[in-house]
């Protein structure tokens, strides 16, 4: 034991001490140098100094890939294939979806204020028009059953417009003593059409339930009913262009054709007149002349296919 202690103690001291460090300026800047510039290198880091352009670099890169992708596809036996499949399936739904806009065209276009070719039926005298019939609740007048049901034919594009309660007569029915309007039908295009009652009691009729020959003959009634169907005053002779009495299922039918430039809803009027109960009752079709010109045929059949008591 005492001859270990001494070798120990005879040990060069150099073999029992760790080298120095090196407390040098490089020695302590280098390790931090190194750490900072591996991080200003790494991906993160560039992406959190300038994310736009980190961003930009990720879109090439998926651009790129999906160009490889798609040229791989494009080389491989099947793709042609493909693309004809895709191609059908791309047609099939185009064609669905153009088929429920159509669906939904028609949808949209049934109701009061949409075409009356989506909701009335087809008229069985007039081809290609609709049957507007209204039931006995339509109107003040026949809710009061103070007219009778009456009937007209309508191209399919026509429009029911609304009208206001005070035309309607909603507030008087069923002892109104002015001019009223039961409905009204309008095409931009074409022109409006309105049914128009007036008492007979207005035209000073005392008969009960009158013929329209009790109410007066065909050239002198135009002259008390004119501003009803012209909205303004009573029609001058010159522009009477024609008026002639015909009949249906044996009731007589006044039937005339305006042409009077201060009409309140067009150039070209033209009415055809019957009574009902104790009413007169007015089929008035009003036109421009852009819209005469153009619908004069559809025109003359809608007063043509007018009829009441029906």
């Amino acid at each position: 034991a005492h001859a270990t202690a001494r070798r120990a103690r005879e040990r060069p001291r150099e073999d029992r001490t760790r080298p120095p460090r090196d407390f040098t300026m490089n020695a302590l800047v280098a390790p931090s140098t190194t750490r900072v510039a591996a991080r200003v290198a790494s991906p993160a880091s560039r992406a959190r100094r300038n994310p736009r352009a980190a961003a930009v670099g990720r879109s090439a890169t998926r651009r790129s890939s999906i160009a490889t992708a798609s040229a791989s596809a494009s080389s491989s036996p099947s793709s042609s294939g493909d693309r004809g499949r895709r191609a059908v399936l791309s047609d099939a739904a185009l064609a669905a979806i153009l088929a429920n806009v159509s669906v939904g065209t028609r949808a949209a276009r049934a109701g009061d204020d949409k075409m009356v070719g989506a909701y009335l039926p087809e008229d069985a005298t007039v081809p290609g028009f609709y049957d507007f019939t209204p039931d006995a609740k339509r109107t003040p007048a026949l809710r009061a059953d103070a007219l009778g049901i009456y009937h007209i034919a309508l191209p399919p594009t026509w429009k029911e417009a609304p009208v206001s309660n005070a035309r309607s007569g909603n507030y008087c029915q069923p002892r109104c003593d002015e001019a009223t309007t039961e409905v009204q039908f309008v095409d931009p295009t074409a022109g409006s059409v309105q049914i128009i009652i007036i008492p007979t009691t207005k035209l000073l009729i005392a008969k009960n339930e009158p013929s329209i020959e009790d109410v007066g003959e065909l050239n002198g009634l135009i002259n008390a009913i004119s501003p009803s169907i012209t909205g303004s005053v009573a029609v001058e002779p010159e522009e009477i262009v024609s008026a002639e009495e015909v009949k249906h299922e044996g009731k007589t039918y006044y039937a005339y054709e305006l042409l009077t430039p201060f009409a309140e809803f067009g150039l070209h009027n033209v009415a055809k007149v019957s009574t009902s109960k104790n009413y007169v009752v007015i089929a008035a079709l009003a036109a421009s002349e852009k819209q005469w010109g153009k619908s004069e045929a559809d025109c003359k059949k809608i007063l043509d296919s007018f009829r009441v008591n029906v």
